[in-house]
């Protein structure tokens, strides 16, 4: 009798599957009209529920935030790493002078200070380095880097800060990541007044952008007029806008306007070319 039952049993996974999602209200029916499940049907439904339960499942992780806890793979430049889970990773509220920009790669020198501040964030977090990740208001950027406040683990060191503090770095405010601004403003100032750093390497020269300026009062006007006739125009891509806009945002801001949204992205209108 219990072959007969198992004969009459579903023998197709789609059966099974069809028994397993039979609604509580058409089992009630069935039992009303005095036709119980079969020990066939329940049997098989415990069987595919096993199988459910053992089958593997997407990992939340996967869609979600980066791990608190992360690794150094490689420095960059100053304020950027590649971390091993989270890859290229941008440092916020932060800018050190260039290295590797697109002027660099076309055969330019490093920006004043530049190879000093990569040395200082390379000995700061060698590869393998553990790091604490702090995410802000905007996770990512549009070039798909992560934005991040970075901890070394072994001793809870604030990584963007001590990069302000030693003169490496500048503050570099872009809404809607500021939390901790007030703290950066405040560091720059200290390492400003003890000329640390680019501070006093580079105050006739241009770190990460022009500090103070040298010229004569007429020379020094006549080049504010022609940084104000600049335009998306007269760029060939958005790197090349976003070079220059970054050498001399530290001093003049957005002298020519080409940041509408102040987002700290110029001209990007260009991205879609």
């Amino acid at each position: 009798q219990v072959h007969g039952v198992f004969a009459k049993a579903p023998q197709t996974a789609q059966s099974c599957r069809r028994a397993w999602n039979l609604p509580r209200w058409a089992r009630q029916s069935s039992q009303e009209k005095g036709q119980p499940e079969t020990l066939g049907r329940r049997l098989f439904a415990g069987l595919v529920g096993l199988l459910l339960l053992a089958s593997p499942r997407r990992s939340r992780a996967a869609s979600g935030p980066p791990p608190p806890e992360d690794e150094i793979v490689k420095v960059i430049d100053g304020d950027t790493v590649n971390l091993k889970f989270a890859g290229r990773c941008r440092l916020i509220g932060i800018n050190t002078p260039e290295t590797v920009a697109p002027r660099q790669k076309e055969g330019a020198p490093p920006d004043c200070y530049g190879p000093e501040a990569s040395a200082l964030t390379k000995s700061l977090l060698p590869p393998g380095t553990k790091v604490k990740v702090e995410l802000d208001v905007e996770p990512v950027d549009k070039y798909g880097r992560q934005l991040a406040y970075l901890y070394r683990s072994s001793d809870q060191l604030f990584l963007n800060a001590e990069l302000v503090k030693q003169g490496a770095a500048k503050r570099y405010k872009v809404a809607p990541n500021v939390k901790y601004d007030t703290k950066f403003v405040e560091l720059e100032k200290d390492a400003k007044a003890a000329g640390k750093g680019l501070w006093g390497a580079c105050a006739s020269k241009s770190p990460a952008g022009p500090t103070t300026s040298t010229a004569s009062p007429g020379s020094a006007g006549s080049e504010v007029k022609d940084l104000k006739k600049r335009s998306c125009k007269d760029f060939i891509s958005y790197e090349d806008a976003k070079a220059w806009f970054d050498k001399y945002f530290p001093q003049y801001g957005d002298i020519a306007g080409l940041d509408g949204d102040k987002d700290g992205k110029p001209c990007e209108k260009l991205l879609k070319k």
